[in-house]
């Protein structure tokens, strides 16, 4: 009782404030032992509180261990006296007035407990301010219960802080900061030691963690936290943060300087660097002091030495090199200077700071971010670092366990790991302050200036300047000259002119009409002020001001569109609603069309018009047209109808922003030739603002002013090259050559270019005029190619040929063409492929055959790389992915890519730019897509072996069958793709015709999901039936996807495959207007090849890269070409398979199926390829009249008939008979008199033989499935099932995936089965309408499977169903009535058979075609053994004839079966095995058990084309079901190793005597089947 009184009455005598006066060491006084102070080791005072037991990371369990009740937390209100109060007091605080704080603080004692203290630091040699809490002794925190030690005694009531002032500071511009001092448990020790060490003027640290006191809404996280004062607001921390910082605003720069200091746990965030920092979650854009933007390296992390921790420094036997120590949030790019080379400093991904805590808001509202000085720096460390848990340190070491209470000398070792760190900091803030900045900014280059649509603006560019304490850009301008005193725009008028990155600018307010002058220059901090620019006009030379074609005024006469003006009154001129600076609109608000009448005006190809309207409110169609009286040409320009593109131009509907003034330029002469074939004076303008739905209010747009800007268009630059040759000479054992080339520019209107040069040997220059060394290496001119863009983005080209002296030849050019890529989605979700193995697992199983296999290789590219942009506003399905994974394009060797294609522009012109980049920075060339019209149609070059390629990218999948507006095509003045038409392919053509020598055209175009190239996909009026295969709710938003479908990409429907001419014919044009090659992308899944006038169109290469679930786009292919001087001259066919989200290179039967589809598809197409079964390669045959063609006769009969109904009769069917590999059916030559019709069919399952070559489509997924190598009927692999009595349900085996399914065919489902013990296995095909959800029929094979049985081959006819889309193939095995069930299964499949036909109807197979299976039918069983004679043909070589014969298990315990199988290569048409007893079976893979124990030697003859045969033999070993085996090389039997057994082995080899089984595997010593004298020697060396 005693004790309590006194505890009490202490605790009331300290009520009692006066300025305390202390001295010691201020670390001890914060985290350790200092008696000479009221209380020391202030964190571990701290008021604790746990919301959710291990949501936070306090650290090993001997650490400061938090507990609930340990302080309170007193919660402030906005707008509270209590900050009012608070703000006084840091007032007085910073400005030294002591006495007046220690008044406040004794006034406000009985609630805020706080004194002021005067703590004289003898170690630093400063007396500090602190405002600090008296103890609450009633709060008791035991930490560990058992260990007294670690007890602390009092803790706070309000748990306000800690604040600290250093009023002799050196920096007075800095404060440190903590605001969670409790999980981030190493974070104030740190803060502290930079507080003290870079002198800094103010600390400042929570006294509360952030899990006292939340909002209790549901369960916990930080973000609901009320005790975290970076999540709220109304605090004492953030008022002592806005009190010491902003008075340093706008005083000098870098003030103030903030450091946030933070500590995470590498558990939760494993693998991350030492030291995260930033300037915040959403400021990439980082600047001083973390990153120095300019290239000076003057930044805190380039002033931490290379080597932060050296080897051995902390148990470390290997050193931390500055790029494992930090990490970095920003954008672009981030280097250390080692002073030899650059390395990249890791850009973080998370852990920099929530994105709107409030100490960073409040500063970065207060400051421009353009700024190169960041105010706020969040830091956050690792509590325990990589390199500890590498070398094994434990936390007992690290911590110091033992060590009670926790304390600064428990962080000792983590201390000295970041002193580094700190130190990097005071040498920064050193070089800022001591070290001048003497050099003024350089003159800036290449500054042009060009007058925007709008009359009152200007759009200046120029290339930025670097320099490390930039300022501000200073644009001074005026009409005719400049002077001193003319105007100048700089920061304070536009913030971005603060940015050191910017390099353009949009100025209003100036007249564009009038002549106006420019210079610019910068300025940095330091007062250094670059020199100016050369001064520049807003009018280039060459050009001429835009013509008025139209204005608005009363006077104008405006009539009506007859039969379309229904509301003829709705109209007027607005001469309050006005373009700025424009004279009055021309205002239409009902379903109204007018025209005017103008001054005749005949276009050329080149005229451009330039119209600005205003689009109030949606109508049907918002349009303009231009008529000569009789033709007319309409631009719609907004409204939510689909406009039929064979009355409408749609390039800009849905373009402009709705209540804005908006410039839409139209290529009125290209789009006049381009419909009409000729020109004509154009002599009216239609206005068009038309709404025909009734059951919609018409909306309303305003006209105005039209002109004619063709005149003020850029002008391209006229390009060619002189060149001078030197003699040749030798050069480290090479003969070399040297070009001098001279470029030759004539362009009126540009002042500075760009160069790139390709030298026809894969090397550049960007120089002006290069010198270049040539090796004396090839047998052909090179083609040297000049590109030179203007600042205008106009480029021209230039090319010459050298000659060099002829030395080894090295073509062919090799060219690899695939798919599509697409690197986001699925691959970037959390566990998937990029996360987890990197961009570059994408493309590494299929590198050696495409990237490392050709000179070039080239890919659609259907995503952007970007983390940027906003996603397209009405387009249902939109991709992009980090920019990073273009390190995935780098490794897989793609050197090209098309960005013409519907997804270009999924996040917007900011994502199209930054793709753009990322590609040029890597290297890889583009086209395709561009900022406008012009841009999307440039080429890109490609020069290698002396070769140049052109590559030409357009697309008509613009987004306007479906209503995706904005569409997608480029215009005059619109981002988007360049736009697939006859005309302007023909102009993109013609364009590098007469410089390259070969043209590839690629386009992005086709139906999607289509097999075979189609038209009408994009027609106006749905086809018939079109309801039943995609939703149609309303035509002004276009159509729905049918959900059963698919929403993985658009457009789907596997019912609108609908072959016809439009695609064939687009293509054949561009091969006809000079394109030696056409690539098509966008159906998703392969389609044939076509030779046409001996150049290929690749109708469709499938996916390359992508992460569909349709297993339809599986198969995939590299389409390999080859060329030289005359052109292309080859083309081959790689197949490849995308399984589970991995391209992979697809092998053996699974390549061979792909390619047989692809040859079928390519006949169709009227061109032939020729499938190497052998080498898994197809060739692809250019030249029919030399095309070698052989015929491969055979005979297939049927031993067993079904009885089946056909056409109402009754008649025997035979089992699915296969069809030789070799070639493709083509002809029945005939058949036996009882053969009355037959049936073709394709095999549906290309995985169906278990083997992995490249296919893992089944779906197993339990401990009881599972595929094996011991038994399998063929091949190698097999699936097996096990079910055993207690076994809850049968078990399924099925695909991963449901396939499409065309219910006009009939199908078979088939397969091998073995059993033993088995309970109702069978085979199914399930039946649904969609990939997912229900289920509309299954349907099993007829008779299931019970007990045991050897392999046996099951099929049977399955029903279909009208309303099937998808099927599903299923191995079920049900559960025994006893013991333990196995079921195995091989060869698993679904046949597709076309219409049954008559003998007698024959007409010759199209081939080559992927028909695998035929059927006969008898009208007579009694014939026991019935067939057809049938005809292969053979295009191509062929390799020779080879017998293979195989066996599943060369040893059998009789009575068990022998299965054996074919692998045989070459021309097979005929199997014969001969067994025993001239006993024989004519099948490819027969069973046979032999009647007797033995060694047997079984041969394969295969017969081949004219009788040729190849005969093989297999040794197998049938041992008696008693049989007792021998040790290997005891051949005796007797035990024992000895001479005998080498005897017996010798006699054997000379034939004087025979081995029984059990004595012929024991001296089989190498199990090869043969015994031979290598045997003898291996039972030597055991006898030894």
């Amino acid at each position: 009782m005693m004790k309590i009184i006194l505890i009490l009455f202490m605790s009331l005598i300290s009520l009692r404030a006066e300025i305390i006066h202390e001295s010691g060491n201020l670390v001890e006084f914060f985290g350790g032992i200092a008696p000479e102070s009221a209380y020391d080791n202030w964190v571990s005072h701290v008021t604790e509180g746990i919301a959710s037991v291990g949501y936070n990371d306090y650290g090993p369990p001997w650490l400061d261990v938090q507990s609930n009740g340990f302080g309170t937390h007193t919660l402030l209100e906005e707008g509270s006296p209590t900050l009012d109060y608070w703000k006084t007091i840091f007032f007085h605080l910073i400005n030294n007035d002591t006495t007046l704080v220690d008044s406040l603080l004794t006034d406000s004692l009985e609630s805020f407990y706080y004194e002021l203290v005067l703590f004289q630091d003898t170690i630093v040699n400063r007396t500090f301010h602190i405002l600090r809490e008296k103890l609450d002794s009633s709060f008791i925190d035991l930490n560990l219960p058992n260990i007294s030690e670690d007890d602390v005694r009092g803790s706070f009531r309000n748990g306000w802080g800690l604040y600290i002032i250093n009023l002799e500071a050196t920096r007075n511009q800095v404060l440190v900061q903590v605001p969670h001092p409790c999980d981030d448990f190493i974070a104030p020790y740190i803060a502290m030691d930079l507080f003290l060490e870079i002198d800094a003027k103010g600390f400042m640290i929570n006294g509360t963690g952030r899990e006292v006191l939340w909002n209790e809404d549901g369960s916990y996280t930080n973000g609901k936290s009320l005790s975290d004062p970076t999540r709220y607001r109304h605090t004492v921390f953030q008022l002592f943060q806005e009190i010491i910082s902003e008075p340093l605003f706008d005083i000098y720069p870098h003030e103030p300087l903030v450091f946030a200091i933070h500590s995470f746990d590498n558990e939760s965030h494993a693998t991350r660097n030492s030291i995260i920092i930033a300037a915040g979650a959403l400021n990439g854009n980082t600047n001083k002091p973390i990153r120095d933007i300019s290239g000076d390296y003057l930044d805190i992390i380039n002033f931490t030495q290379e080597f932060p921790i050296h080897a051995n420094q902390f148990f470390n036997s290997n050193p931390v090199h500055v790029s494992q120590y930090y990490e970095a949030n920003y954008s672009g790019v981030f280097n250390y200077n080692t002073g030899s080379q650059l390395i990249p400093i890791r850009e973080s991904t998370s852990l920099n700071g929530i994105q709107f805590g409030h100490q960073m808001f409040h500063l970065q509202n207060l400051v421009d971010g353009n700024s190169v000085y960041e105010p706020w720096v969040q830091v956050e460390m690792d509590e325990k670092p990589m390199m500890f848990d590498s070398s094994g340190i434990s936390d007992e070491i690290l911590y110091i366990e033992g060590l009670y209470p926790t304390s600064v000398h428990n962080f000792s070792i983590i201390r000295d790991y970041y002193t580094p760190f700190i130190e990097a900091i005071q040498l920064y803030l050193n070089h800022w302050e001591i070290v001048p900045d003497l050099l003024a900014p350089d003159s800036i280059e290449y500054f042009r200036v060009f007058n925007m649509d709008i009359v009152n603006q200007v759009y200046l560019t120029w290339n930025p300047v670097f320099d490390t304490n930039f300022k501000s850009y200073e644009i001074q301008v005026d009409t005719d000259s400049i002077a001193e005193n003319s105007p100048i725009y700089d920061y304070l008028n536009y913030s971005l002119l603060q940015d050191m990155m910017t390099n353009n600018i949009l100025i209003s307010g100036l007249n564009n009409t009038e002549t106006l002058i420019f210079r610019i220059r910068a300025l940095d901090y330091f007062g250094n002020v670059g020199l100016w620019s050369n001064t520049v006009s807003n009018f280039l030379p060459g050009h001429s001001p835009a013509d008025t074609i139209l204005t608005f005024d009363d006077s104008i006469v405006i009539e009506s569109i007859s039969d379309q003006d229904i509301d003829g009154e709705s109209f007027g001129i607005d001469t309050v609603n006005t373009m700025p600076g424009s004279s009055p609109s021309l205002s239409l608000f009902g379903n109204t069309w007018k025209s005017v009448q103008i001054t005749p005006i005949l276009p050329d190809t080149h005229t451009v018009f330039q119209l600005f309207a205003r689009i109030d409110s949606i109508s049907g169609i918002q349009a303009i047209g231009f008529s000569d009286g009789t033709n007319t040409i309409r631009y719609s320009l907004a409204g939510n109808e689909i406009a039929n593109i064979e009355e409408w131009i749609p390039v800009y509907q849905g373009s402009g922003q709705s209540g804005h003034w908006v410039s839409f330029e139209l290529p009125v002469g290209d789009d006049w030739v381009a419909w009409y074939d000729t020109l004509s004076p154009l002599t009216e303008i239609h206005f068009i603002n038309d709404n025909d739905n009734n059951n919609l209010q018409p909306g309303a747009i305003h006209f105005s002013l039209i002109r004619n800007i063709t005149s003020t268009l850029p002008i391209s630059p006229d390009v060619s090259i002189d060149f001078s040759m030197g003699n040749n000479r030798i050069i480290n054992l090479q003969e070399m050559v040297s070009v001098s080339f001279t470029s030759v520019i004539e362009d009126i209107d540009s002042y500075d270019f760009s160069y790139y040069w390709e030298f026809g040997d894969g090397t550049v220059s960007t120089q002006p005029n290069p010198t270049h060394e040539y090796i004396v290496e090839d047998d052909h001119d090179y083609t040297v190619i000049l590109s030179v863009e203007d600042e205008t983005g106009h480029q021209g080209w230039g090319t010459v040929d050298i000659q060099i002296d002829e030395g080894e030849g090295t073509f062919p050019l090799t060219i690899n063409f695939v798919g599509d890529i697409m690197m986001g989605r699925r691959f970037e979700e959390d566990g998937g492929i990029i996360p987890t193995q990197g961009a570059f697992a994408l493309f590494e199983p299929t590198y050696e055959i495409l990237g490392l296999a050709a000179d070039i290789s080239v890919a659609n590219l259907e995503i952007v790389l970007s983390n940027q942009g906003t996603p397209h506003p009405t387009k249902g399905i939109v991709f992009r992915c980090a920019p990073e994974n273009v390190s995935g394009l780098f490794y897989g060797g793609i050197d090209v890519v098309s960005l013409a294609n519907n997804h270009i522009l999924d996040y917007m012109e900011p994502a199209l730019i930054q793709t753009q980049n990322i590609l040029t920075a890597a290297g890889i060339i583009h086209s395709g897509a561009g900022m406008n019209r012009y841009e999307a149609y440039l080429p890109a070059f490609k020069s290698v072996k002396g070769q140049i390629i052109a590559f030409l990218s357009s697309s008509d999948r613009t987004g306007q069958y479906n209503n995706y507006q904005p569409y997608l095509q480029a215009g005059e003045n619109k981002s988007g793709f360049a736009y697939m038409t006859p005309y302007y392919l023909k102009q993109q053509i013609h364009s590098v015709k007469d410089i390259t020598d070969l043209i590839v055209v690629e386009m992005h175009a086709g139906s999607e999901y289509s097999s075979s190239p189609s038209d009408n996909y994009d027609s106006y009026e749905p086809p018939d039936g079109y309801e039943s295969m995609r939703n149609n709710p309303a035509s002004e938003i276009g159509f729905i996807r049918d959900p059963l479908m698919g929403m993985e990409a658009e457009d789907y429907s596997p019912r609108l495959d609908r072959p016809q001419i439009w695609d064939r014919a687009i293509r054949r044009f561009a091969i006809d207007e000079g394109a030696d090659a056409v690539i098509v992308h966008h159906p998703h899944i392969i389609q044939g090849v076509e030779i046409y006038n001996g150049k290929m169109i690749a109708h469709s290469l499938g996916n390359f890269i992508f992460d569909l679930n349709y297993p339809e786009t599986y198969p995939s292919m590299i389409l390999n070409a080859e060329a030289d001087e005359s052109g292309f001259t080859g083309y081959s066919i790689t197949p490849l398979y995308i399984d589970d989200y991995l391209t992979v290179p697809a092998t053996g039967e699974l390549g061979n199926y792909i390619l047989d589809y692809l040859a079928m598809r390519s006949r169709e197409l009227d061109t032939y390829v020729h499938v190497n079964q052998e080498t898994n390669r197809a060739s692809v045959v250019m030249d029919t009249f030399s095309m070698q063609n052989q015929s491969l006769d055979y005979f297939k009969e049927s031993y067993s008939w079904r009885q089946t109904e056909l056409n109402g009769q009754t008649y025997f069917v035979s089992k699915p008979l296969s069809i030789p590999k070799t070639g493709s059916l083509s002809d029945i030559l005939n058949v036996t008199p009882n053969i009355s019709h037959y049936r073709l069919g394709r095999e549906k399952i290309w995985m169906k033989n278990f083997e992995y070559e490249g296919s893992s489509l089944w779906n197993v997924n339990s401990d009881n499935e599972f595929l094996q190598d011991s038994i399998y009927r063929r091949g190698g692999t097999g699936l097996s099932h096990i079910r055993t009595s207690d076994s809850p349900d049968n078990i399924i085996t099925n695909l991963e995936d449901r396939m499409p399914f065309r219910n006009e065919y009939d199908y078979s489902i088939h397969g091998y089965i073995k059993t033993e013990n088995g309970e109702n296995v069978t085979l199914q095909l399930r039946l649904s309408d969609g990939r997912s959800g229900g289920n509309i029929l299954t349907a099993s094979m007829k008779d299931s499977v019970q007990g045991t049985l050897d392999w046996q081959y099951y099929w049977g006819n399955v029903p279909g169903h009208e309303e099937a889309n998808f099927f599903d193939i299923r191995m079920s095995s049900g559960v025994p009535e006893v013991g333990i069930a196995y079921s195995w299964f091989d060869d698993i499949g679904l046949i597709q058979w076309d219409s049954t036909l008559s003998i007698n109807d024959f007409s010759s197979i199209q081939n080559p075609n992927d028909y695998n299976y035929i059927q006969i039918f008898s009208n007579d069983s009694s014939v026991p053994a019935s067939g057809i004679q049938l005809r292969n043909t053979i295009i191509g070589d062929l390799p020779a004839l080879d017998a293979v014969p195989r066996v599943v298990n060369p040893v059998v315990t009789l009575p068990n079966k022998f299965h054996f199988y074919d692998e045989s290569r070459g021309p097979v048409a005929h199997w014969r095995w001969d067994f025993i007893n001239q006993i024989h079976l004519d099948e490819q893979h027969p069973s046979f058990d032999f009647p007797y124990p033995g060694v047997f030697q079984v041969s394969l003859t295969v017969t081949g084309l004219n009788g040729e045969t190849d005969t093989e033999n297999i040794t197998v070993i049938a041992l008696a079901s008693d049989s007792e085996p021998h040790d290997l090389g005891d051949i005796n039997g007797d035990g024992v190793l000895t001479p005998v057994d080498v005897l017996l082995c010798a006699n054997y080899i000379l034939g004087i005597l025979e081995l029984a089984p059990e004595e012929f595997l024991a001296a089989d010593i190498d199990e090869n089947g043969i015994i031979e004298i290598y045997d003898i020697l291996l039972i030597t060396d055991f006898l030894n």
